[in-house]
């Protein structure tokens, strides 16, 4: 993290797989994998091995945004909690996203969505 406890590429990777959103077609999912101090980060205690934090970023790249949850994992519940970004936190977790899809898929945010919302719409999902 930086001066500012913003993070930065080197304290996070996107995974290979995304969802897409059914409803709508316009949001993409991503696990976020967390190599920080999350306890430091969001204030949290994941100091026994058996709880950690997973992290989910959900970028509409129609509508330029990002949401982001993180998840509690404990050995009887979980908890969440959305996790606003700072400007940069967003635009790097877009960026990476994007770059993912690009790599792994040779696509764009936008056509990625709607070739799985295509593909859903092919196997019945519902027409809107």
């Amino acid at each position: 993290m930086n001066s500012n406890n913003e993070l930065t590429r080197d304290d996070i990777a996107i995974d290979n797989d995304f969802e897409v959103d059914a409803e709508t077609g316009q949001e993409i999912t991503a696990y976020v994998e967390t190599w920080f101090d999350v306890d430091e980060k969001f204030g949290v205690d994941t100091s026994d091995d058996d709880v950690w934090l997973n992290m989910y970023a959900t970028y509409n790249p129609y509508k330029d945004t990002i949401k982001v949850e993180c998840v509690i994992d404990k050995p009887l519940d979980s908890e969440s909690f959305d996790y606003e970004p700072t400007e940069s936190e967003a635009q790097l977790l877009k960026d990476m996203i994007t770059e993912k899809l690009k790599y792994r898929y040779g696509t764009t945010p936008k056509d990625f969505c709607q070739e799985a919302f295509d593909t859903f719409l092919d196997y019945g999902g519902p027409k809107l």
